[in-house]
């Protein structure tokens, strides 16, 4: 079970901006904290069925966005991950705007719901509010909304690795539709000091969205490799594509995130 928990805690380091999800399903050791420190370079000059309103989304983005995880006992998990963003996106008169500062923050709590051997199944509620950007400005660092989420999640373990699925309904606050999510990791570790994964991470707008916006598909694709440093120290780096959609930018991402475990 100690082999099972150290993939686990390695896998946890990828669930970063780029992942939906802010940690798999296993819960977080009691009386121990995670910080994940990690930051995305992404850009995108072509959608997937255009937008609405509008041409094909054009944008430069440095998201720095740390995740702070508390084991507040064997089966319950605390999260915060709060975010900065540096974003430039081209306007329709050919000009670029640009903004920096603090964008959305997500709050979570994980709960294990039923573990039997190898298998986990775990519940978690999540709210993300905005921080103290201007609404109102251009581009927008976030949605000026309050969203909030219920998510399911299952693991399963074995001796290299693991799989992890997650289902979610998010409500999405203002105009924007709400949005089932599918999140699917596949974890191998070759040796003792590496970790592989292959995740895949999809969104689809549900109900009638409001006015400025349509009918939104995501669908992307992600490979990363976490480095061990030391017991308590990891490093990951990654690349992550779109691969389909609509109404949503034909993003590419590279992720750097190097984190640390107190309390083991």
């Amino acid at each position: 079970m100690s082999c099972l928990k150290s993939v686990v805690f390695l896998a946890i380091g990828l669930l970063l901006p780029a992942a939906p999800a802010m940690a798999g399903a296993w819960p977080q050791a009691a009386g121990t904290m995670e910080v994940i420190a990690g930051a995305t370079f992404s850009q995108s000059d072509s959608g997937f069925d255009g937008r609405v309103g509008g041409p094909d989304p054009k944008f430069r983005k440095l998201e720095v966005s740390p995740l702070i995880s508390w084991g507040v006992d064997g089966t319950t998990t605390l999260s915060v991950q709060p975010s900065w963003q540096s974003l430039k996106a081209d306007d329709a008169d050919g000009g670029s705007d640009k903004a920096a500062g603090l964008a959305d923050a997500e709050f979570a709590l994980r709960r294990t719901v039923w573990q039997a051997g190898a298998e986990i199944v775990a519940l978690q509620p999540l709210i993300r509010v905005p921080l103290g950007y201007d609404r109102g400005a251009q581009p927008p660092l976030g949605s000026g909304k309050v969203d909030a989420e219920m998510r399911a999640l299952y693991g399963y373990g074995f001796d290299s690795g693991f799989f992890d699925g997650q289902l979610a309904y998010r409500t999405r606050g203002g105009p924007a539709a709400d949005e089932l999510r599918l999140d699917l990791t596949w974890g191998w570790r070759p040796d003792v000091d590496w970790l592989l994964l292959a995740q895949s991470f999809n969104a689809v707008s549900t109900g009638t969205p409001g006015p400025g916006y349509g009918d939104v598909r995501r669908y992307k694709v992600q490979l990363s490799a976490v480095r061990r440093l030391s017991n308590d120290v990891g490093l990951q780096v990654g690349l992550s594509k779109a691969i389909g959609g609509r109404n949503a930018g034909g993003e590419r991402m590279a992720l750097l995130a190097l984190w640390w475990q107190f309390g083991r």
